[in-house]
């Protein structure tokens, strides 16, 4: 499977129909927890769509996009599985589908989690594994969204052990991705948000702080130098 950055040309498909109609979906998704994530810099690991095309609703100014494809508009070239960013360093990460086409989905949310800072939060973008989108490529099709899909559920158990709690999940993607015709007429899915269609989701976990609370030493109160010694009397 190719690492993140599958697409020859990104911007291709995204101008068609159901690519256009993917990425506005998840605009919108994205317009709901990337204005209440606060920093100074935001990475985005792995292209998805025309670079910085998904962040345009973060307040957060220093924006990168990361991938290991020689596509227009990076800012970074380099493998997800090795990010050359210092530890502790970013307050947010994006990725876009980024797991379902790495060598090595754990490895990524590892060095994920190492670059992110305290508190800092971690986005992300996935095919539900049963999704009518997921099944399109199952059943044999080939589809530019392919790769190997992770539920939200195995995912937020990936997550907690590595020390993340979940602060956000959603469903989108209702319309199922076959012909125009019927990516119109579906249109009513988008309005009953009904949990079984939905194709994708969006999960946002925060990197917990563990504080170490120093153990108090009992203070002894030192005994006299002849505190065991009878005291002498005097007749």
């Amino acid at each position: 499977m190719a690492e993140t950055g599958m697409q020859a040309e990104p911007d291709s498909w995204f101008a068609e129909r159901t690519g256009a109609y993917l990425l506005r979906q998840e605009r919108a998704v994205l317009a709901e927890a990337l204005p209440t994530i606060f920093g100074y810099f935001l990475v985005q690991v792995g292209l998805w769509g025309p670079a910085g095309g998904l962040l345009h609703a973060s307040p957060i100014r220093t924006q990168f996009v990361l991938d290991p494809g020689a596509h227009t508009g990076l800012q970074i070239r380099s493998s997800v599985e090795d990010l050359p960013l210092a530890s502790d360093s970013v307050d947010a990460v994006l990725l876009p589908h980024s797991l379902e086409r790495a060598r090595e989905p754990h490895r990524l949310l590892r060095e994920t989690e190492r670059i992110l800072a305290g508190e800092g939060h971690l986005i992300v973008l996935g095919f539900h594994p049963l999704g009518i989108w997921a099944l399109r490529q199952r059943s044999g099709a080939t589809t530019p969204w392919a790769g190997h899909y992770v539920s939200a559920s195995r995912l937020r158990e990936w997550l907690a052990v590595l020390g993340f709690e979940t602060m956000m999940l959603r469903h989108y993607l209702f319309r199922p991705p076959f012909t125009r015709s019927l990516l119109v007429r579906s249109a009513f899915l988008d309005r009953w948000r009904w949990r079984l269609s939905a194709g994708a989701y969006m999960l946002v976990v925060r990197k917990r702080v563990f504080a170490m609370t120093p153990l108090r030493l009992k203070r002894v109160k030192p005994k006299r130098a002849f505190a065991d010694v009878a005291n002498p009397t005097t007749r």
